[in-house]
């Protein structure tokens, strides 16, 4: 008998298949970022919001085939739901930011570290409980 076997094996299980497509995301944001920005002059700030909507679409992807093995339309309620936790957790992510270095005086990277956990954890909640339900 595996750890994995069981309702709490398969939600672990969930949750590591969902940090692994958060990899990927943030490899493909990378990727069109640094192709739009340094390769082809593009606006930093263009490319910066390219390359976030392309990590969001390959997220939205792979986590609706992948993770949650969700069987509704692409273009559904559930891609609305998911724009909207996206941008719900962006939200939360620079509020925390915000909170952290302007009131604790904690510093960007430092800062960084408990957002990325809270943002992880919440993105992935509104996604196993209402996006991909």
């Amino acid at each position: 008998m595996s750890f994995l076997d069981g309702p709490r094996g398969a939600e672990l299980w969930k949750m590591v298949k969902f940090g692994i497509t958060g990899v990927a995301n943030t490899l493909v944001d990378t990727l069109v970022y640094t192709l739009l920005a340094a390769w082809l002059g593009v606006s930093v700030y263009l490319a910066q919001v390219c390359g976030y909507m392309a990590g969001m679409l390959n997220s939205y992807l792979v986590n609706r085939s992948w993770t949650f093995q969700t069987s509704s339309r692409f273009f559904s309620v559930q891609m609305v739901k998911f724009i909207v936790a996206n941008l719900l957790t962006l939200a939360v992510s620079i509020g925390m930011l915000k909170l952290l270095i302007d009131l604790a005086g904690l510093g960007a990277i430092i800062a960084k570290l408990p957002t990325i956990c809270v943002t992880i954890l919440l993105n992935f909640l509104l996604s196993r409980f209402w996006v991909f339900r």
